[in-house]
């Protein structure tokens, strides 16, 4: 498994969580402590993840999670597996 990688980038209107490489369960922490970190609850949370490579029921998870915590986007273009999404 290759390492997850995260990173912050913060936005004029908001947080870019940029996110790459492989998510399980152990590697989701990196992506809670990133978000945790980053915005405020009333600013939005932009994702990319057209890196990342595999995201298991707990990315998700953390993805939905996440949604009903701060306005969420989902940066486009988005993979063909997280199309269903937008």
């Amino acid at each position: 498994m290759k390492a997850p990688q995260v990173t912050v980038r913060a936005e004029a209107d908001g947080v870019c969580v940029v996110c790459s490489s492989e998510f399980d369960l152990d590697a989701t922490a990196l992506l809670v402590d990133a978000c945790n970190t980053g915005p405020t609850p009333d600013s939005p949370l932009v994702m990319d993840v057209r890196q990342v490579t595999f995201g298991d029921s707990s990315f998700l998870n953390v993805l939905i999670r996440l949604r009903t915590a701060h306005p969420l986007v989902l940066q486009p273009p988005l993979p063909n597996q997280l199309q269903c999404w937008s």
